[in-house]
């Protein structure tokens, strides 16, 4: 259906093209449409109103047997009748988010239908090891990446946190795997430059997550079996003749298959299940209410080698990891009025996650305070937001509410349970003015206030962002001040990485933004260039040098300065995507952090051929991603510095996808293989000083990795 973005009422008469065809759809008299027979693959919907602006609904996946229902919000343009011209060839998207989708993650190479491994096909991200999804931004540490479901803040939503980590402990952002499957999500984004107010508490990039709505005509369905597990999901109608739907995943992983191909995981059994679901509600008066949840087990375990096959110090301990992650929450819509609409999101979610570490043999070289680490994280989060609409001004303004419970309890012998609960108040304003058809503003504030026990501190936020639109070229620049609270498990800078324990520094992490993008299209080509400059006016820097004397601080200045670019094109059986991201990321005015890796390139091919039949539709589809990138810097163990002077060799890596779907009327298969590290390139992960054979080893980041996935819908 087609609504007003700001009462929900349905508009009447919008006219809708598919593919840029003569023909289409008109909306009826309760704003909706239907289009058939339309051929499976990707289309682009083109929906036109007097008085609004012109909406471009991009990628939209048709799949033989199910029905894609969208709802399109259409943005009043004020104060003109006529309709704002845009490109229908070229939309110019902002530079500085990137698009999470369904259907990319099913198109592109090696994202195993995780939203975050998806990310690694621009430049702007970085690998920090593909062992898990924990991703860099511009050179900016992950740990200060921020996850955000329906709007607000959630804990670290993704399986085995400890994969692929330097001391094998729990990373604040990252996992093995994403909980949120890509069955059910709506179009989300990754914020890595200009934001406005309302996404406050983020420094770093910022995971903007949205679950879709369910099918309230018919029931739905998928099945997917590959050699690392099943998933299933279905979707419809909750009651016949219903309006509410529903939309549910379950998931259940291993590894073991992999194993016996060949794939090394380090010696470790490592599995994990997850359930998630969203209800949606629509009620009287146009008001709409959400009802979601999501959760997850994840287990990893490692056995100690026989004697006489230790070779390294990691041989002597039995290891058993265990994760629990979960959340549930609502949200609640509803116009007051036609110029006013307000929503009100409540989600609360935790984690749990145990390593338990004992020894196979007495040794002098064991560190007690190893023995085992159990970190409890619960964040409740809550946000009202209200818009509203006066001419050529939209106002949007709210609040968001946090509430942190952190517990860490690790090798009581030494240490005792620290716990730490805290408050944050964000109140927020944003005002948005179309000063003519071609030019717009954007300005914002937000105010911080945070407690812990009877400290209180607070911060101020302010951004503004000029915007040039026209129907080929779009300028933007923005600046302003983004603030985050410090959390026990992220910050910008560590001296050392191998010691799990949290520290309980309670203070902000303040930085300004600045950016200039420009955006083109020529024909069926689309070309961005961003320059931008992060400033950082004070990080922490904390240390430890014997686990018996205490943490030391250090305060430092840091900064990004760098440069973006990409081409990107499509036709309906090719498209291509190519870009580049060069930086430098310092502090103390020349030290290297840790992720100032100087450059990151990467290029995506697709392309599709067609072999149709009389009673079906099949298609040939092949995806080539390719990653360069320089190397991670570490603690140089040959120095006697606090600098990062040791740097990796560069990281290189060829995935592919190749695909076979076959649509018929009611149904959809599809066999697929994807190949992570085509080439099996041995790519450094980090080094470390070995007790055992007493001299620094390095280990490295995954070989090649075949998954063969078969899937079908109906």
């Amino acid at each position: 259906m087609v609504r007003d973005l700001i009462s929900g009422e349905p508009l009447v008469g919008a006219t809708l093209h598919l593919d840029e065809q003569s023909g289409g759809a008109i909306t009826d008299a309760n704003g909706a449409f239907r289009i058939e027979k339309v051929a499976p693959g990707l289309h682009q919907l083109v929906v036109s109103y007097l008085g609004y602006e012109k909406h471009q609904e991009q990628n939209i996946w048709v799949k033989t047997g199910k029905t894609i229902y969208l709802t399109i919000d259409l943005t009043r343009q004020p104060g003109q009748l006529e309709e704002l011209v845009v490109s229908a060839n070229h939309p110019l998207t902002q530079m500085s988010s990137l698009e999470i989708t369904e259907e990319k993650i099913n198109r592109y190479a090696a994202t195993y239908y995780d939203p975050a491994r998806l990310l690694l096909a621009s430049s702007d991200v970085m690998v920090t090891n593909d062992q898990n999804n924990q991703i860099s931004v511009r050179g900016l540490s992950p740990e200060l990446n921020v996850w955000r479901l329906e709007g607000v803040e959630i804990v670290n939503p993704n399986h085995l946190s400890n994969a692929g980590t330097f001391n094998d402990q729990p990373a604040a952002t990252g996992g093995g795997v994403n909980i949120l499957s890509a069955q059910l999500l709506d179009m989300s984004k990754f914020d890595i430059g200009q934001m406005d107010n309302s996404k406050n508490n983020a420094v770093a990039g910022l995971f903007d997550m949205n679950l879709r709505n369910g099918y309230a005509g018919h029931h739905q369905f998928t099945a997917q079996a590959s050699v690392i597990g099943l998933d299933f999901s279905a979707e419809g109608p909750l009651a016949k003749n219903s309006r509410a739907s529903y939309i549910a995943n379950y998931r259940y992983s291993f590894t073991g298959l992999l194993g016996l191909m060949g794939v090394d995981f380090g010696g470790e059994t490592i599995g994990f299940q997850d359930l998630s679901f969203n209800v949606n509600l629509p009620m009287k008066n146009k008001s709409n209410l959400k009802v979601f949840a999501f959760g997850g087990m994840s287990s990893n375990d490692f056995e100690a080698t026989d004697p006489q096959d230790r070779k390294v110090q990691k041989d002597l301990y039995d290891i058993y990891y265990q994760g629990k992650t979960g959340g549930i929450g609502t949200t609640f819509q509803t116009p007051l009025g036609k110029n006013l609409n307000l929503s009100l999101t409540s989600v609360f979610s935790a984690s749990q996650n145990k390593r338990d570490q004992t020894f196979a043999i007495d040794s002098p070289l064991v560190i007690q305070m190893l023995n085992y680490n159990h970190i409890n994280q619960e964040i409740w989060a809550n946000r009202l937001n209200t818009t509203l609409a006066m001419g050529r001004s939209t106002l949007h303004f709210g609040s968001a509410l946090n509430y942190y419970h952190y517990y860490q309890d690790f090798s009581g012998e030494i240490y005792t349970p620290t716990t730490r609960k805290t408050m944050l108040l964000s109140p927020y304003l944003n005002w948005h003015l179309q000063v003519t058809s071609w030019l717009k503003l954007e300005f914002g504030t937000t105010y911080y206030y945070a407690t812990l026990g009877d400290t209180q501190k607070d911060k101020l936020d302010y951004r503004g962002t000029l915007y040039i639109e026209g129907d080929h070229t779009a300028i933007a620049l923005s600046a302003g001040k983004y603030t985050q609270l410090n959390q026990p498990n992220a910050y910008y800078l560590r001296y050392r990485e191998d010691s799990p324990m949290e520290i309980q520094f309670f203070d902000f992490t303040e930085s300004y933004r600045y950016l200039a993008s420009l955006a083109q299209s020529i024909g069926k080509l689309t070309l961005h260039v961003e320059g931008f400059y992060y400033y950082f006016p004070k990080i922490w820097q904390y240390s430890y040098y014997s686990y018996a004397l205490p943490w030391t601080f250090a305060t430092y200045q840091a900064q990004t300065t760098g440069v973006s670019l990409s081409a990107e094109g499509s036709t309906p059986q090719f498209y291509y995507l190519v870009s580049g991201t060069m930086f430098n990321s310092t502090f103390d005015e020349t030290q290297d952090n840790p992720y100032n890796i100087k450059y990151s390139y990467s290029g995506v091919l697709g392309k599709k051929w067609s072999f149709p039949k009389l009673d079906q539709d099949r298609q040939l589809g092949i995806n080539i991603k390719a990653i360069y990138q320089g190397g991670t810097r570490q603690y140089s163990y040959e120095q006697d510095t606090y600098d990062y002077k040791s740097q990796l060799n560069n990281y290189a890596r060829l995935d592919i996808r190749v695909q076979w779907t076959t649509s018929k009327k009611k149904s959809t298969r599809t066999w697929a293989i994807d190949i992570q590290n085509l080439t099996n390139r041995e790519n450094e992960a980090y080094q470390y000083y070995d007790n055992v054979t007493k001299q620094v080893e390095m280990t490295y980041q995954l070989g090649m990795l075949p998954i063969l996935t078969y899937r079908i819908e109906f």
